[in-house]
């Protein structure tokens, strides 16, 4: 057997669990636990199909057929971004690393340390997780967009989508309830009693929203930071780490179907990817990580967005 630098039960870890260590990097982010996810998506550049039927209803009483109904198919395109990640790890610094964590997991309380496997490739998918998620609001590059870019670009074509001076200042604990009902009031009446409504905010404004909960005496809503919803409404918060918090308080916030977003990956061929070697050339222990992922909205005149010009990094 070659020598991998004694990192035999790491680089095993990581080949037996490649395809779910990805999978939960692309799929796991807090955005991807709501939106609808397609997989299988291959190539730069793809169409989803889209069905729209309509529903005219006839006298069931008559005799004969009557095809008032038609169905028509769209498509939204979606580009796909091919990312990857290579990392280079000292082997001493490893062993330094998790063998102090181990001593001293077990200091406390009695409870057992993770094997460091897992604590180790954990700590990649979470990064990976946080990456994910802001190239679902913002994009990457010239050419993959993701939802903040496509309901703000409809703004010259349908005002709908995009107000701020209805919900104009900063998001505060005290008003953070009422913006909210303004911007439902502001929603599209043909969205409007969604059973999948989402409000999407930074983590800051998620915060301040549990807190004006809170605070207003809406004591028959569970403080639940895991299930917030805008009191009066079903719209689920959802808190995303793809909005930056920014100095002024007046992040981009984004109300909508959550079906209307869709997460575009493969995970179904040899792209994707999650290797862990030895180099011994090098003495180092080498990682390299392959996804592919896409950001798309069905139809962009069907949210309210606040401060799409906001630039996020």
């Amino acid at each position: 057997m070659a020598y991998n630098g004694g990192f035999d039960g790491l680089t095993q870890y990581v080949d037996e669990t490649s395809f779910e260590l990805i999978s939960k990097a692309v799929l796991g982010t807090n955005l991807a636990t709501y939106i609808d996810v397609r997989a299988g998506l291959k190539g730069n550049k793809v169409d989803i199909p889209l069905v729209d039927e309509t529903f005219n209803v006839s006298d069931g009483a008559a005799c004969g057929w009557e095809a008032n109904n038609t169905a028509s198919i769209s498509q939204v395109e979606m580009d796909i971004y091919h990312a990857k990640i290579q990392h280079e790890y000292c082997p001493q610094a490893l062993r330094d690393t998790f063998m102090a964590g181990r001593l001293a997991a077990g200091q406390f309380g009695g409870s057992e340390a993770l094997p460091y496997e897992a604590v180790f490739a954990g700590q990649l998918v979470e990064k990976l997780n946080n990456w994910n998620e802001k190239f679902l609001i913002n994009g990457y590059g010239a050419t993959s967009k993701g939802f903040q870019y496509a309901f703000s670009s409809s703004y010259a074509e349908d005002g709908q989508t995009y107000s701020t001076g209805d919900v104009a200042g900063a998001w505060t604990a005290a008003n953070s309830i009422a913006q909210a009902h303004t911007m439902y009031e502001l929603l599209p009446g043909k969205v409007s009693n969604a059973d999948d409504l989402i409000l999407v905010v930074s983590m800051g404004d998620y915060k301040k929203l549990a807190l004006g909960v809170t605070q207003g005496n809406y004591y028959h809503i569970a403080p639940d930071l895991t299930n917030l919803f805008v009191p009066g409404t079903s719209i689920r918060v959802v808190a995303s780490a793809g909005i930056k918090d920014q100095d002024d308080n007046i992040n981009t916030r984004i109300m909508t179907r959550a079906s209307n977003l869709i997460l575009g990956t493969d995970l179904t061929g040899d792209f994707e990817q999650f290797k862990l070697w030895y180099s011994e050339d090098n003495d180092q222990l080498r990682a390299t990580m392959k996804w592919a992922i896409g950001a798309a909205v069905k139809e962009k005149d069907l949210g309210v967005i606040i401060n799409p010009n906001e630039v996020n990094s």
